[in-house]
């Protein structure tokens, strides 16, 4: 714990601008209300808000965007995949994929890849 007459730079506003932003990334509608309006209530102005917002949607959106460029790569761009069903992480290329008992059979990989 630090010491009270040390400065820090997490403020009673920084820290809700925070929980807004992570109420947003966790879907949570009455988190974002209940922080949106102590916000207000401190007088932030909506353009910090909104760009806590906006900081929160790009971490959130980075693993949607990245499987949606590794899908178009795969489906429109010609890629095909390799490696076996987890892209040959786990070492089960070679295995009888055909045949469905790669890493665990019709179910898909169980080592968690």
């Amino acid at each position: 714990m630090r010491p009270e007459t040390e400065a820090t730079l997490v403020t009673e506003a920084v820290a809700e601008l925070i929980a807004l932003g992570a109420a947003m990334a966790a879907n949570n509608e009455e988190a974002f209300q209940r922080h949106n309006f102590r916000l207000h209530k401190l007088g932030i102005p909506r353009e910090d808000r909104i760009q806590a917002v906006n900081i929160a949607l790009q971490v959130k959106m980075a693993p949607h965007r990245n499987l949606v460029e590794m899908a178009e790569g795969y489906l429109t761009g010609g890629a095909e995949p390799e490696g076996g069903c987890c892209g040959g992480e786990c070492g089960c290329a070679g295995e009888d994929e055909a045949a469905g008992s790669c890493c665990g059979g019709d179910e898909g990989c169980g080592c968690g890849h």
